[in-house]
């Protein structure tokens, strides 16, 4: 499916009151988080839009933050992102990264998702940033083929927010559709896109005889606030119970799936799996909803009746809303696709490193791919062209919604990744906004050398003075 449009546009007319500022970024996921604070930081009058009333978006679920690390497991990845890991750490709410044996990826950074709630939200703060929780997009405001603003909806009615760029950091290109960029979804041969998940937390749970059980790779490290060594990431099957998974009729079947905590006696879970539905859609949504719950409780139930270490457990929470790992993606000025990430490859106007693999949770077999990243150093680029739609002005792309294919987006769309890309998203707004240009006129080198200035990594090779951070201690991070 592709060249869809679904322009839904507005002059703000009807809005009961109108704001002004600089850069709105719309969605407070990571990528919105780091647009926000690059775009203030640079002296912009930003406003961040978010429909909930709390910030890191998809994160809330409860995953871990993949990932900071390339293939060859240097770490690649450093700027806003590894300023709020490292504030994080401090405050006990992670380990840092952590490498894993016997796993599709080096690294991984386990979180306590309230902990990246409170750090996110003091650091768009801080900023100089400003938060309007509970606030949804309606429609866009245009003036030819120029975004000027975006009308939103919440208690006090309709607002029409008037801004010099707008960024995009809904996750689903909600702005940029109604603005009229074109976009894609799903794979080329059928739209099918991958599936949804409904992640949930475990409590009560004796982890490491567990993992003694039906565990396949994982991580151990210690505990942030008690020093336990702990299996902090872990994936598992459930062979060794194949005859209770047949009779049972478990949707999971004989798969892997996977866990994470930074807390004793208690686990995040992500085993459940919704195929055929379409995260822009609303009946859909609700389908995944329930369906998700329902798998949720169907799995904990076998875990508790069958598996050593959950005999005494429960589900201690569901997540927020329904994990969505693929909608649209925008068409821009440059599609990142496959066989770039696959291949390392570098750009003059890159703006992210990401070491992650092509990570496809198959539409139609149910089944998870992966394949590693390759190149010189096991990192692609993203470039700046990505972020910059077709088409439309005043706007730029952040998060899973930018410019590349269904392979590519299966690498991008993690959380790290949204966030170095929202960086640069704001950075360029920034730029644009004090300048007057457009975002597709400012200087890829200008942008690069902000980044840069910001501690943003875009070289070939490792961070430098990060090479020591594998063995520097056991939780595999160097504060």
């Amino acid at each position: 499916m592709s060249g869809h449009t679904e322009a839904r546009l507005s002059t703000g007319q009807n809005a009961a009151q109108t704001i002004e500022v600089d850069v709105l970024v719309v969605g407070g996921g990571t990528s919105g988080v780091g647009a926000a604070i690059s775009a203030a930081r640079l002296g912009a009058n930003t406003l961040l839009v978010e429909r909930y009333g709390f910030l890191g978006g998809v994160a809330n679920v409860g995953l871990c933050l993949h990932t900071f690390h390339s293939s060859q497991g240097d770490r690649v990845v450093a700027g806003t992102p590894w300023e709020m890991i490292t504030r994080m750490v401090k405050l006990g709410g992670s380990t840092g990264p952590v490498f894993i044996e016997n796993a599709h990826m080096e690294t991984t950074t386990p979180i306590d998702v309230e902990v990246m709630k409170y750090v996110t939200q003091e650091m768009v703060m801080e900023s100089g940033a400003r938060i309007l929780y509970h606030t949804s997009p309606l429609e866009v405001a245009v003036d030819g083929d120029r975004v000027t603003g975006v009308v939103v909806a919440n208690k006090g009615g309709r607002t029409l927010i008037k801004a010099k760029v707008v960024i995009d950091a809904s996750g689903d290109g909600d702005i940029a559709t109604w603005a009229g960029v074109p976009y894609e979804k799903g794979r080329k041969s059928d739209g099918k896109m991958q599936r949804m998940s409904m992640v949930f937390k475990v409590g009560n749970v004796d982890l490491p005889a567990a993992m003694a059980a039906i565990g396949k790779g994982g991580a151990w490290a210690p505990l942030p606030l008690t020093g336990e060594r702990y299996p902090v990431w872990w994936s598992a099957t459930l062979e060794a119970f194949a005859d209770a998974v047949a009779a049972e009729g478990l949707f999971l079947g004989l798969d892997e799936f996977w866990g994470n905590t930074v807390r004793g006696r208690e686990t995040n879970i992500n085993a459940s799996r919704m195929q055929g539905l379409d995260g822009t859609n609303a009946d859909d949504l609700s389908r995944g909803e329930i369906e998700g719950k329902r798998q949720v409780f169907a799995l904990s139930a076998f875990l508790r009746k069958y598996v050593p270490g959950f005999e005494e457990s429960f589900v201690a929470a569901t997540a927020p809303f329904v994990g969505v790992r693929e909608t649209r993606r925008m068409s821009g000025e440059y599609q990142l696709t496959g066989e770039d990430c696959l291949n390392g490859r570098k750009f003059d106007d890159g703006i992210a490193k990401v070491g992650y693999p092509i990570d496809i949770h198959d539409p139609a077999s149910g089944k998870t791919l992966f394949t590693k990243i390759g190149g010189e150093d096991g990192s692609y680029d993203i470039p700046y062209r990505c972020l910059v739609p077709l088409r439309v002005d005043g706007l730029l792309l952040a998060g899973r919604c930018i410019s590349t294919t269904h392979e590519a987006m299966a690498s991008t769309r993690t959380m790290i990744t949204g966030m170095m890309v929202g960086q640069a998203a704001g950075t360029a707004a920034a730029l644009a906004a004090r300048s007057g240009a457009r975002p597709r006129e400012i200087d890829p080198g200008e942008l690069r050398r902000e980044l840069r200035r910001q501690g943003a990594h875009l070289d070939v090779g490792p961070v430098p003075g990060s090479e020591s951070e594998r063995s520097a201690s056991a939780l595999g991070i160097a504060l």
